[in-house]
């Protein structure tokens, strides 16, 4: 116990003390952060992955929406069709509040639509004429093949 005590009074004792507190801060803040910055990273990738699967679902549903539409025009069959979208959905935030008051889709950048029945010209015009106006976008957006 007066070794103990005789560290405490020595100044060469105090320094060791201190430089040891010092270091035990150290690490106990260097372990806060990396098990708060994974856990972060975690839910971030985690909602991540929620926006690009309801992405994904929105992309579907087009595709379905346009696969029955292109399956009324006369001759088509056989029909395939891949949709992408820009991989970003945007919030739109009202007045004083912190609520959304928007979501604003992400936008069709093409699409391909490969059906039988294309390799006639005035068929893949309807296809093509279809696919603009119902996906809002260019003929040159648009692919169709057979």
């Amino acid at each position: 116990m007066e070794k103990l005590t005789g560290i405490f009074k020595s100044e060469k004792g105090i320094k060791i003390i201190f430089a040891a507190g010092i270091a035990l801060i150290i690490i106990i803040f260097l372990f806060s952060l990396s098990d708060g910055g994974s856990k972060t990273r975690e839910s971030a990738g985690s909602e991540n992955e929620n926006v690009l699967s309801e992405i994904e679902m929105y992309e579907r549903k087009l595709e379905q929406r346009l696969t029955e539409i292109i399956g009324e025009i006369q001759g088509t069959s056989d029909i395939h069709i891949m949709i992408t979208l820009e991989k970003t959905e945007e919030n739109l935030y009202g007045g004083k509040t912190s609520d959304i008051s928007a979501t604003i889709t992400p936008r069709v950048k093409g699409a391909v639509i490969v059906c039988k029945g294309s390799e006639n010209a005035v068929i893949r015009q309807k296809v093509v004429d279809a696919a603009c106006k119902a996906l809002g976008v260019s003929a040159a957006r648009i692919c169709v093949t057979y």
